[in-house]
């Protein structure tokens, strides 16, 4: 399988926003061995099931835990609802970021991603390779670093995923933004409450990352959005100018949302990092809930390469 790495050490980066190094990965003792070389400069990982998939083990990885998971049943009708949000959501964003010519994509894992390829097939334009550039940011809050890294929080006590967003920026800041010709940033995320992209966005406010590039925000929003305490202020960013857009649209469930059956990542342990790793099933495929989520919403389910 194939591991993306960044790491928190400085130098532009100009060839590849997404990841500072890349390996191919045959085991899981090889995948935490490549991780462990990078010692207390590392940021966040992902790997990818490429190539020769195996089996990977974890405390966290198969348990059932979130309602979505506990609870799951097919509901085709859900599933309708999400992708017509998604289609609605897909005009609005393409009018606020039709004038960009290097776009990057801030896709938090794990809830953003679904929601970006959900939107992204209902795009219209033309969008030759590199002006839509995905990143997938790692922020979770529920795994940390390892004590021993002395990766520390804004409180000094060992880094959560949710640091991680701060880390993800900086990097993108200080090494990438300027040095790669992006001209707007577009962030895309799930919203509940809305605590969690409230957070973000205060984030990219805070560290210089809106006064660099225009900056997009757009949502699937849980229960038609009436769940959300968020939606008023990050609107009211928009209307100041803080940030670009603020965009949303709401579905029935968002039934990706720390669903890991659905989603295809996890993590193996939540202690060991924000690093994110595919949920396959005995047979190193997609588990059931995937598979229906990928048909109904994306058009197909994800291959493998």
């Amino acid at each position: 399988m194939k591991l993306y790495l960044r790491t928190q050490e400085p130098g532009d980066r100009r060839d590849h926003v997404h990841y500072d190094r890349c390996f191919e990965v045959a085991s899981q003792a090889e995948w935490r061995a490549r991780i462990a070389e990078v010692g207390d400069a590392i940021l966040t990982s992902v790997l990818e099931p490429s190539g020769e998939r195996f089996r990977l083990t974890g405390r966290h990885l198969y348990t059932r835990s979130h309602p979505h998971e506990t609870h799951y049943v097919y509901d085709p009708a859900v599933h309708s609802s999400y992708r017509e949000a998604a289609g609605r959501l897909a005009a609005r964003i393409e009018a606020a970021i039709g004038d960009s010519k290097r776009c990057l994509v801030y896709l938090p894992l794990r809830g953003a991603l679904p929601i970006w390829r959900a939107v992204r097939r209902h795009f219209r334009g033309d969008y030759p390779v590199g002006r839509l550039e995905e990143y997938h940011a790692v922020t979770s809050s529920f795994v940390s670093y390892p004590d021993e890294l002395g990766i520390r929080g804004r409180n000094g006590g060992r880094a959560s995923g949710r640091y991680a967003n701060i880390l993800e920026l900086r990097r993108l800041r200080d090494w990438c933004i300027r040095q790669m010709g992006f001209d707007h940033m577009l962030y895309v995320d799930e919203i509940i409450s809305g605590g969690m992209m409230r957070g973000h966005v205060n984030e990219m406010m805070q560290l210089g990352v809106t006064d660099l590039l225009p900056v997009t925000v757009a949502a699937l929003a849980d229960s038609f959005g009436t769940r959300s305490k968020a939606n008023g202020y990050l609107a009211s960013l928009a209307d100041s100018r803080r940030i670009h857009a603020f965009l949303w649209e709401g579905c029935h469930t968002l039934v990706s949302e720390d669903q890991k059956f659905t989603l295809g990542t996890h993590y193996t342990d939540h202690a060991f990092g924000p690093h994110v790793v595919p949920v396959l099933t005995d047979a190193l495929g997609w588990y059931e809930e995937k598979r229906r989520f990928d048909t109904d919403v994306l058009g197909s389910p994800a291959g493998f390469e």
